[in-house]
């Protein structure tokens, strides 16, 4: 007898490139090379508990968002998950709009999509191994959010939350190297 459930992964925390922007809906953009973010993508309200300029909110989803998993933790379909890094514009603020500002959450968003790119790699590995275990790219997934909660804490460590402009552009190279390194799993 099989069980259906359903999968939603929702993860939050607040942080793209230039042409017309990946748009899923009204409140969200998927990750794009080519299209960066601009302060009108930042519409939520200013959380006044945070301290900060801006805050992205970003999600690094399993797709589609809803499987079938059996009594054995089989996936139907497991051949076609992947992950997408998104931003959510109205839980993604603002107080202050300056470039330097928006190039520090531009690389929030930057660092969800090279740990996008890493859960990708590791999908597509065990999907070539004919793994249909839920429980596998689950633990692939909480792995790299993990990581990427770490690294998104170091980074704004690091650069004081991008104040430090000098070590946040040697952030922007850093990351860019690195998501070029995991281009194949864009």
């Amino acid at each position: 007898m099989k069980l259906s459930l359903m999968l939603f992964v929702l993860l939050n925390y607040g942080v793209i490139l230039g042409q017309k922007k990946s748009v899923v809906n009204d409140s969200i953009l998927e990750w794009n090379p080519k299209h960066g973010l601009s302060w009108s993508d930042f519409l939520g309200k200013p959380n006044e508990d945070v301290f900060g300029y801006a805050m992205t909110s970003y999600k690094i989803e399993i797709i589609p968002s809803d499987v079938l998993v059996d009594e054995n933790d089989r996936i139907r379909g497991y051949e076609n998950l992947s992950v997408k890094a998104n931003f959510y514009k109205y839980h993604s603020w603002t107080i202050d709009r300056n470039n330097q500002l928006l190039q520090h959450e531009q690389l929030h968003f930057d660092i969800a999509e090279l740990f996008a790119r890493k859960m990708r790699k590791e999908f597509r590995k065990s999907q070539a191994n004919k793994d249909a275990k839920f429980d596998t790219y689950l633990k692939h997934h909480n792995l790299f959010w993990k990581e990427c909660r770490q690294y998104q804490i170091k980074y704004d460590n690091e650069t004081r939350h991008g104040l430090e402009e000098e070590i946040n552009k040697k952030w922007i190279i850093k990351i860019n190297e690195e998501l070029e390194a995991f281009k194949d799993f864009e």
